[in-house]
C-alpha cells in the first residue's frame, strides 16, 4: 500500500512539493515538563518562522527539526491575528517561503501541509467562503495536527496558515480557519526588514469594530494621542477605519505595521457620527 502512495505521489508532482515544503514542526513543554505538545508553522526566512500565538504564549517554544530541538532567540507576538514568530540568530530553515499579498477565491484548488511528530499531513481543499474578519473557511474539518499548518495554492505558493476552526452554525459543523497572506505578509516584511521597527509611535489605541455578535465593521480607535501622528492627520476617538487604499481592515496591529511600513501615503476611509470621510496619512519613512 505505502508503495502505491509513493507511486501516486510521484506521478501526481506532489511529492517534490512535499519534500521542499517551508511547513515546520513546533513544540513546547506542557506544564509540569511532562509531555510536550506539537503544532505546525511555517518558515519566512533561514531564520524566521510563523506559528500560532496562542500555542506559543507562555511556553518554552522550540523547534523540532530531526528529532533535534531549535530553540529561538525571540519572540515576536501578533496578537490581533494570533500568530507569533520564532526568530533565530542563526540559519536554520533550508526552505522558506514568505507570504505575499494574496488571498485565494472560493473554490481554489489548496493544499494544507502540516508537519508533526508522526511526519507529514497533507490535505487537499478550497475556501469556501470569508468570515467579517477576512479568514476563510476552507472545506475541510479541523483535526489537531493541521494546527498552525502553512496552505499553498495549485501552483506551491503560500497562501496562508491554518489558525483554528470556525462552526458557521449551517449544519456544517466545524470548518478549518485560514488566514490569508494578505492578513499578514506586511507583519512578515517589517520584521523581516527591521522597515519602521524604531519610527514614531503612531498614537492609537484600537480594536476591532463589532458589538457582541455582529460583524466586524472595521478598525475602532479607542484614543488618539494628543500631538502624536494620527491626531496631527485629523484622526478621532470613536472613529471607525474600513478601508485603507480600497481595501478592507479590520485588524490594529495590521494597521499598525501597514502604517510603519508604507513608504508612501495611505488613503483611509473613515465612519465618523455615520458620515464616511476620507483621511490621508502620510508615510513615517524618513
Amino acid at each position: 500500500m505505502f508503495s502505491v502512495i509513493i507511486t501516486m505521489l510521484l506521478s501526481s508532482g506532489l511529492l517534490p512539493s512535499i519534500m521542499n515544503s517551508p511547513a515546520v514542526s513546533v513544540g513546547r513543554l506542557a506544564e509540569g515538563n511532562r509531555f510536550v505538545e506539537i503544532c505546525s508553522g511555517v518558515a519566512v526566512s533561514p531564520g524566521h518562522a510563523v506559528t500560532l500565538f496562542a500555542f506559543s504564549e507562555g511556553a518554552d517554544i522550540f523547534i523540532n527539526e530531526n528529532g533535534s530541538r531549535l530553540y529561538p532567540d525571540s519572540v515576536v507576538n501578533f496578537r490581533d491575528m494570533g500568530l507569533s514568530m520564532l526568530i533565530f540568530h542563526d540559519d536554520v530553515f533550508a526552505s522558506f517561503e514568505q507570504p505575499r499579498n494574496t488571498s485565494p477565491a472560493n473554490g481554489a484548488a489548496l493544499m494544507i501541509v502540516a508537519d508533526h511528530p508522526t511526519g507529514l499531513s497533507v490535505i487537499r481543499t478550497f475556501p469556501m467562503e470569508q468570515l467579517s474578519d477576512g479568514a476563510l473557511l476552507l472545506a475541510s474539518h479541523p483535526e489537531s495536527e493541521l494546527m498552525g499548518a502553512p496552505v499553498f495554492d495549485a501552483y506551491d505558493r503560500l497562501s496562508g496558515i491554518v489558525t483554528g476552526s470556525f462552526d458557521p452554525g449551517d449544519g456544517r459543523g466545524e470548518l478549518i480557519a485560514l488566514i490569508p497572506c494578505n492578513l499578514w505578509y506586511f507583519w512578515v516584511e517589517t520584521l523581516l526588514s527591521d522597515a519602521g521597527m524604531h519610527t514614531p509611535l503612531f498614537g492609537i489605541t484600537a480594536m476591532p469594530a463589532t458589538s457582541g455578535l455582529s460583524a466586524v465593521q472595521g478598525i475602532l480607535l479607542l484614543d488618539v494621542e494628543v500631538n502624536s501622528p494620527a491626531d496631527n492627520c485629523g484622526l478621532e476617538e470613536g472613529d471607525i477605519i474600513t478601508e485603507i487604499d480600497g481595501e478592507r481592515v479590520y485588524h490594529p496591529e495590521a494597521l499598525k505595521v501597514m502604517i510603519q511600513n508604507s513608504r508612501n501615503e495611505l488613503n483611509l476611509l473613515v465612519q465618523r457620527n455615520s458620515e464616511i470621510t476620507e483621511i490621508v496619512i502620510p508615510s513615517l519613512q524618513q
